[in-house]
């Protein structure tokens, strides 16, 4: 249905590794834009790893970084991965003519997005629907996946449960950042989970690690170098509800945009 369209999606970070798994699976044609190294720390909720090693996988879809054309064209075409794209989204929209780009917090909200598709989204606050993209897609607050046609999304900042639900680990000195422990690891309150520079990063509450920076990091003093979820179920892999949604609100976007459905409008609501 979706294979003569091609989506560009810039962001490597868990909402955009939704939308691109939930996307490619819907038989579009899929590739992610990250210019510089991603600092994701949900790394087995993400294709983020990717950017480093090579490959990584979500849930059944796999996503490759592209070193040459002839990667990027496989992927793209053939539908086996997702080719991830480490150039400047400038040099890229320039190469290939995309139907649909898509843009997270990863981008500058001053990039107008509709300068380079047919049809531009924007995720979340900070893009405004006809100004620098199209439509914009809530990504917090209580609907996530809903459309904005008209203006930008409220930014609601972290939700209440999020901040309940999880600690960060903080960086204790700069420097390089080494791991004692694994994602998915429970540990007690005080146990260390890494170290910088010699100095130890240990656990404020007890709990489940979530997220960890990857290793040979490079951090700065009180950055955050983990996420401890007290809740002991919390998944830390695959794709949770709040970005399922999200994608299902861009796909459902897509759609309706090529398909030629008309919205019904709820105050500039899709």
């Amino acid at each position: 249905m979706s294979e003569e369209k091609t989506i560009l999606i810039c962001g490597i970070g868990q909402t955009a590794s939704a939308v691109a798994w939930r996307l490619f699976r819907e038989d579009y044609a899929v590739a992610l834009q990250q210019e510089t190294p991603p600092a994701t720390l949900h790394r087995r909720m993400a294709f983020s790893d990717a950017w480093f090693d090579g490959v990584a996988s979500l849930e059944g879809v796999e996503a490759r970084r592209a070193q040459t054309s002839g990667d990027f064209l496989l992927g793209l075409r053939s539908r086996q991965f997702i080719p991830i794209l480490a150039q400047p989204l400038e040099e890229i929209v320039g190469r290939w003519p995309w139907d649909v780009i898509i843009g997270t917090e990863v981008l500058d909200a001053r990039v107008k997005l509709n300068d380079f598709a047919e049809f531009s989204i924007g995720l979340g606050a900070g893009y405004v629907a006809g100004e620098n993209c199209d439509l914009v897609i809530e990504t917090s607050g209580p609907d996530p996946g809903a459309s904005i046609r008209a203006g930008s999304a409220p930014d609601r900042g972290a939700a209440a449960s999020d901040k309940d639900r999880c600690r960060a680990v903080l960086a204790p000195d700069s420097g390089v950042f080494r791991p004692a422990r694994a994602i998915g690891e429970i540990v007690e309150r005080g146990d260390i989970v890494g170290e910088v520079e010699g100095a130890s990063a240990p656990a404020p509450i007890h709990g489940r690690i979530g997220g960890m920076a990857r290793a040979g990091r490079a951090v700065v003093r009180g950055e955050t170098i983990a996420e401890i979820f007290g809740a002991r179920a919390t998944p830390t892999t695959g794709v949770d509800r709040r970005n399922r949604l999200i994608a299902r609100g861009v796909a459902f976007a897509v759609e309706m945009e090529f398909e030629g459905w008309a919205p019904i409008s709820f105050d500039g609501r899709g």
